[in-house]
């Protein structure tokens, strides 16, 4: 035996390399923490942390714009819509709109402030949230080709079909909304009056109209030429404009964003900076319209030019909720799975607010707290994750949730590599990219009412069928019989 010690090979240290995306997260870690020591020990001042914000929240959009196919992950949508939501009145403070940023002025009487560590904690919410939703979007992120339709297009006859039959049931859907509630105290009608505006519209015109939507998103899916494309669209935004004009944005301005990431998906040529930049100039001055006609400031559509830092500030109204979920976190907290439960059936129970009471859904609750009175006549503030995140957990659930949504924007986007699996997140990408403003859970109620939607549409798809090969055999016979 030899008592000789053997030799193992020295490992190559030098070779072991960090990838660069773990030195990006690296260095966005390390200058949240420095900013959070510097503002601990009063070296940083509320509206220093402020700019430090949405510094960050920027330079999180371009990496994710560079980094992850220009577009072509969900995960850029979202943090858009974060920067517009959560960080609009953080812009118009640094552009000199307004001088205090985190202000509670929504639906109160009397503005008020937090005290200076709340709104630290405010806005380290908003950025740990927008560094853990971009980290596994970042650090597991692979190019997906554009997905092809393939043996799919065989469906395209039949929900060409279903899409013509259904979409003139929602032109007369969005007609009647919008007569009810030009007559019936504008806007407001869809909160304090849901009952009589849902009996204005037949039952038969609001089954029927459910059904265009997700057979226009599957057919914007599965689409490849370019002139049914623009006719399915041109159809769809008809209609819907009508609904556009009750005054609810939202969804539309989802819907455009979600079909944008869509056809950026399907497509290999590099992205179109100046068509973006147009579209977006566009939907800031239709949406700054919209608010002026549906708050009854319609003369000042003449006197004032819809402005970006206008748009940017009225937007950003949704940090206002929290802030509030920060300040009075313990005020909500009880109510925290009916909050849950009422998110995941939202899609099926209306928002009207004639009967409603404390501790039942989130979004009503915040109006409610700082507003009963106002709260009456179905003024609302929306919702926001971020909000319903610290309420759940503190900072702790902040981060243990917003690093599962970017798990999950991360799947989104390998779902994107087929039509099938596209077309399911095509249809539930309006949800997501609208958490800024919207419920954590909501998602999962738009995928049951989808659900539910669906079976009809596929029950018919075998009648389709089978009356295809009916017709096809009798002309097969009438062929044979001459």
């Amino acid at each position: 035996m030899s008592s000789a010690v053997p030799a193992y090979p020295l490992p190559d240290y030098g070779a072991l390399r960090l990838p660069p995306a773990a030195f990006e997260l690296l260095f966005y870690l390390a200058a949240v923490a420095v900013a959070t020591l510097c503002f601990l020990a009063g070296w940083l001042p509320v509206n220093g942390a402020v700019i430090l914000t949405v510094i960050l929240l920027t330079t999180l959009i371009v990496m994710s714009w560079i980094n992850l196919g220009h577009g072509r992950h969900p995960v850029f949508l979202f943090l858009c819509t974060l920067m517009l939501f959560q960080g609009g009145r953080l812009i118009a403070y640094c552009l000199g709109d307004i001088p205090t940023p985190l202000e509670i002025d929504l639906l109160v009487d009397w503005p008020f402030n937090l005290t200076r560590n709340e709104s630290g904690v405010v806005l380290l919410c908003v950025a740990l949230s927008a560094v853990c939703v971009y980290a596994p979007c970042r650090l597991m992120y692979r190019p997906v080709a554009p997905c092809r339709v393939g043996q799919l297009s065989r469906y395209l006859p039949y929900l060409y079909l279903v899409f013509f039959c259904t979409v003139p049931f929602l032109f007369i859907k969005n007609y009647l909304y919008l007569r009810y509630v030009q007559q019936h105290g504008g806007y407001m009608a869809f909160f304090n009056d849901y009952a009589g505006l849902t009996a204005n519209v037949p039952p038969v015109v609001r089954a029927f109209s459910i059904v265009a939507l997700p057979v226009f998103t599957v057919l914007f899916v599965l689409e490849t030429r370019k002139k049914f494309l623009w006719l399915i669209s041109i159809l769809y935004f008809a209609a819907a404009s009508l609904y556009l004009f009750t005054g609810s944005r939202m969804d539309v301005f989802s819907l455009t964003l979600t079909l944008w990431y869509v056809a950026r998906v399907k497509s290999s040529k590099p992205s179109r900076i100046l068509l973006i930049t147009i579209v977006s100039v566009a939907l800031i001055l239709a949406s700054n319209i919209i608010q002026l006609i549906r708050n009854d400031e319609s003369d000042e559509i003449v006197n004032r030019a819809p402005a970006f830092v206008h748009f940017v500030r009225e937007q950003g109204i949704s940090i206002n909720v929290t802030e509030v979920a920060v300040k009075y976190r313990e005020h909500f907290r009880p109510f925290i799975a009916q909050y849950i439960v009422r998110e995941m059936e939202s899609k099926f129970v209306s928002n009207d607010v004639t009967n409603y009471h404390r501790g039942q859904q989130w979004s009503l609750d915040i109006p409610l707290f700082l507003n009963a009175v106002v709260f009456q006549t179905g003024l609302g503030t929306g919702g926001a994750y971020l909000a319903e995140e610290y309420i759940f957990g503190g900072l702790v659930g902040v981060v243990a949730l917003s690093l599962a949504l970017g798990f999950g924007l991360r799947e989104l986007q390998v779902l994107s590599r087929s039509s099938l699996t596209l077309s399911m997140v095509a249809i539930i990408l309006p949800d997501i990219i609208m958490l800024p403003r919207g419920g954590l859970f909501v998602w999962i109620s738009t995928v049951a009412k989808v659900s539910l939607v669906a079976l009809p549409v596929v029950a018919g798809w075998y009648l389709y069928t089978l009356l295809c090969s009916i017709n096809a055999s009798s002309g097969r016979h009438l062929a044979s019989a001459e």
